[in-house]
């Protein structure tokens, strides 16, 4: 499906040919995110994401960059998390040529002017405080912090206030010059693809200029001997909570049990979670699980929004469902729904070309090697019952839960008495 190559500086070029398609995704990732920072200058990442976009040499201007890509019908756009950042342009097949050369200009020679800089410092504040605003999303930066502490992987990928205000412009061009090098780096194209690609890529991205790479520094996981809990006191219609655990990284054979496991928990209309608290009570619109891996660290998680005043019920709900699946074995018929439905939502979203793309990228800058779907789907039918039961067992205990809420509450006894029993 398929093809890698290497370009003469070492930059990573990654294809996937769909011929039938008429669009194009070309996507930059880079292993560069908000745990390579300091606390210093936390959020830099994210900047320096911003940046980009607001000119380069051979485009000076946001708005002609803008104009560029507005003008063929095209879409861009950029993603910072905490182990990497991408870049993009979806375009048409006949302006591929046009998508290499704006995002190669980006990357090789953003002007990082300092008028544009604090500027920007502005528009990412308001982005850090429209988050805020928005108790589904700020949750899971707050739950995060809670489970991850004062360390990179618990610090918010934007950074706060103070230190993006704080950052200045040799801080970005450190900051780059520290992670962006073309061995760091894929450059990905899925779709519609011209036959000389390869040259294409040559022409704009073999004269990215030759940086440096440092590695993060490691989490270090404490020992939990009881529930955590945070409370983040808004006035809001319903309670935001997560609730989860530490899990397996991204290199633990175990995570495609756990990826089993969050699907029968969480994934669907049809799953546990979702008939106990939806369905059955009536208590949230929305709930869902999901099990998360970094390279080193990794967590298993529900989230919902819930009925202010039926939040403790609803939460032994929830407690009660983790700590069934735990030691009673899920049946045949659960374990084979779940495996299906990893692999019809996997075929769905592989009919993006963007999913294809950020897969395969981000894929191989973390790991320096790409695992095919195939791949991925042979590790998830060989999950047994008793592998399921064996993840939930190691990671669903009562002194291992990590409560994040959003909402009205000033007093966490009454919650701690729930997870702990």
């Amino acid at each position: 499906m398929h093809k890698i190559s290497t370009l003469k500086n070492g930059l990573t070029l990654i294809t996937i040919d769909l011929p039938r398609l008429e669009s194009v995704t070309t996507l930059v990732a880079v292993g560069a995110g908000s745990r390579y920072e300091t606390r210093k200058i936390n959020g830099i990442s994210h900047f320096l994401e911003h940046m980009f976009f607001k000119g380069s040499k051979k485009y000076p201007s946001a708005e002609q960059i803008a104009t560029l890509v507005d003008g063929v019908g095209a879409i861009n756009n950029a993603s910072t998390s905490k182990e990497f950042t991408h870049y993009w342009i979806k375009s048409s097949g006949k302006h591929v040529e046009l998508s290499l050369d704006i995002l190669s200009s980006m990357i090789r020679e953003s002007l990082l002017s300092e008028e544009e800089i604090e500027r920007e410092k502005g528009v990412i504040v308001e982005e850090l405080r429209m988050y805020k605003d928005l108790p589904q999303r700020y949750v899971w930066d707050l739950y995060e912090m809670l489970q991850f502490g004062d360390q990179p992987l618990g610090w918010d990928i934007g950074g706060d206030e103070k230190t993006v205000n704080s950052i200045l412009q040799q801080n970005l061009f450190s900051y780059m010059d520290s992670l962006y090098s073309p061995e760091n780096l894929a450059l990905v194209l899925a779709g519609k693809l011209p036959k000389n690609l390869h040259a294409l890529a040559e022409k704009y991205f073999s004269n990215l200029p030759k940086r440096s790479k440092f590695p993060f520094k490691s989490y270090i996981k404490g020992k939990q001997l009881k529930p955590r809990i945070g409370l983040y006191y808004k006035k809001t219609d319903q309670a935001n909570i997560v609730l989860g655990m530490e899990g397996y990284n991204r290199y633990d054979k175990k995570r495609f049990a756990a990826r089993v496991l969050s699907t029968i928990l969480g994934e669907g209309m049809s799953s546990r979670l979702f008939l106990q608290v939806r369905e059955r009570r009536g208590l949230a619109y929305h709930i869902s699980a999901d099990a998360g891996f970094f390279i080193d660290a990794g967590m298993l998680t529900v989230d919902a929004g819930i009925k202010l005043e039926k939040i403790e019920e609803g939460l032994k709900v929830i407690k009660d469902e983790l700590q069934r699946i735990a030691f009673e074995k899920v049946t045949p018929e659960e374990l084979k729904k779940a495996k299906e439905m990893i692999r019809g939502r996997l075929a769905i979203r592989a009919e993006s070309t963007n999913f294809l793309a950020e897969y395969f990228g981000v894929n191989f800058v973390l790991d320096r090697k790409i695992e095919t779907f195939d791949e991925f789907m042979r590790q998830i039918d060989e999950v047994s019952q008793e592998d399921v039961m064996k993840a939930a067992k190691d990671l669903i205990k009562n002194e291992k839960f990590n409560l994040q809420i959003i909402g009205p509450f000033k007093n966490a006894d009454p919650f701690m008495k729930i997870l702990e029993v």
